[in-house]
């Protein structure tokens, strides 16, 4: 890392601009050490976030909660809380202002509730039992109890969770100066990847069997890696905080400028559409291991190394993928890879899933590996382009105001789906009364439609783009009209 980043700076004719952010002014050694410091954050932040939604869902399938609590638990709250909480938040930190900066504050306020919460959830099951025994006195059922402590427990870790990762993603912009603002998220993106291989390969075999340990440590790396992130990571000057758009001051005025900026434009419309099918895919994940090891019949072990060096393999396909984006358009880049999702990836997923009782058990794994690797270029070409798409169609001085708008119709699909997702399997259960497993064979028809409907809309962004000038003319439109 530290050489790779070295490597980046190496250039002596530096203009002096590129070392400085707002009133932060960098030396290389000095970027450098930022670098390191964000990107450690972001592989405990990563290990983080990994275990809760990956573990979890085990947890209550085998204590016997039907689908539709997984995905309501899973998915629906914690979206619902961030499509309402979440604007709020990204205000309030944008207008922030103290000596140690507008984000510090909200990370070293939130982070000791974080992992106080993580660790609880990872002793749900003995502190249910307590609760069940001595607050309940035997009166309510065992599973019934346990789930309402998970989901306490669960909305707590949320809550907090939305302060962390809301002023996280802000210090980036805030802390990187613009000139290497493109490599470090490159970077971000192949730590968290690491990250994730990481767990796959060491940690998730022992999901079932070790759960309190590893919410424990999980919860423990990451606190002292976010301790001395804000202990050492410094933010500049702010100017005063901006009044909003029309200068007016109230909750009308702000409410009404963001409306007919954000959603009165069908360009804007098909960007957030095609990105609520992709919440609405993305919440199948919840049941991916279900469908792996009830359906599949795949071990926790073999998944979890497959996943791992499926990871490895990203994580250095992630790169040159950065330099196609970079000379191919990234919405070219996302039509490509969506298109073969639908077209290939998807068709193949159904025909294995479908024709799974007929194979042995050595051909369900070799299947499995063939269409993990079949599909990590575009998974790496996709992972490189989306956020530069965002960055190329959004307006440049109202960036973030879209990003939240594109967020808020994202987080709205994945309530939607996350419910509809989980009825769509229980629905599918009746079909398989002696079987009920079978299930989860039905997961790759919710997913080719999903990514059908997403590919349609980068479809039409395509289209509209190119109607608005394309590769050397396009100008974000901002007005109201269609």
């Amino acid at each position: 890392m530290n050489h790779t980043l070295s490597s980046a700076l190496k250039s002596d004719s530096q203009e002096p601009d590129q070392l400085t952010v707002g009133s932060l002014k960098y030396t290389k050694a000095g970027l450098i050490t930022l670098f390191l410091y964000l990107l450690w954050g972001d592989f405990c932040f990563t290990l983080m976030e990994t275990v809760v939604p990956n573990i979890l869902p085990l947890k209550l399938r085998d204590i016997g909660a039907p689908n539709w609590i997984v995905g309501l638990m899973m998915l629906t709250i914690p979206n619902v809380m961030s499509a309402t909480i979440n604007p709020i938040i990204n205000f309030r930190s944008d207008r922030f202002r103290s000596k140690w900066g507008r984000r510090i504050p909200f990370l070293a306020g939130a982070t000791p509730f974080l992992v106080l919460f993580l660790i609880l959830l990872g002793y749900a099951e003995p502190i249910g039992a307590w609760v069940e025994h001595a607050v309940m006195g035997g009166r309510v059922p065992s599973t019934t109890v346990l789930i309402a402590v998970i989901g306490v427990f669960l909305v707590c870790f949320q809550f907090f969770n939305m302060f962390v990762s809301s002023a996280y993603y802000c210090l980036f912009n805030d802390t990187v100066p613009q000139a290497y603002l493109a490599r470090f998220m490159v970077s971000f993106r192949m730590v968290g990847v690491g990250a994730g291989a990481v767990y796959n390969y060491f940690v998730l075999r022992y999901a079932n069997t070790h759960m309190q340990q590893i919410f424990l440590w999980a919860g423990l790396l990451y606190f002292v890696a976010f301790a001395v992130m804000c202990w050492k990571v410094r933010e500049g000057n702010y100017p005063p905080p901006p009044p909003n758009i029309d200068n007016q001051t109230g909750f009308v005025s702000a409410v009404k400028t963001y409306a007919v900026e954000c959603f009165t434009h069908r360009f804007y419309w098909y960007i957030f559409l095609g990105n609520v099918f992709v919440a609405m895919g993305f919440v199948s994940g919840s049941y991916g291991l279900l469908y792996q090891t009830k359906y599949l019949g795949l071990g926790l072990d073999f998944i979890g190394k497959v996943n791992g060096v499926c990871g490895v393999v990203g994580l250095l396909l992630l790169y040159p993928a950065g330099i196609i984006t970079d000379r191919v358009h990234p919405l070219r880049v996302l039509l490509l890879a969506s298109s073969v999702q639908v077209l290939v990836v998807g068709p193949l997923g159904i025909i294995f899933a479908m024709t799974r009782p007929l194979m042995s058990a050595e051909t369900v794994a070799w299947f499995f590996i063939g269409l993990s690797s079949l599909w990590l270029p575009f998974i790496a070409l996709n992972g490189a382009a989306e956020p530069i798409t965002m960055m190329r169609l959004f307006p440049a001085s109202r960036y973030g105001q879209f990003g939240s708008a594109n967020a808020l119709l994202r987080s709205l699909g994945m309530m939607v789906g996350g419910v509809l997702c989980g009825g769509y399997l229980d629905v599918m259960k009746r079909l398989h009364p002696d079987t009920p497993d079978f299930c989860y064979r039905y997961l790759p028809f919710w997913n080719i439609t999903c990514s059908a409907g997403y590919a349609f809309f980068i479809y039409l962004v395509y289209r509209e783009w190119k109607r608005l000038g394309g590769t050397k003319h396009f100008v974000p439109p901002v007005s109201g009209d269609i």
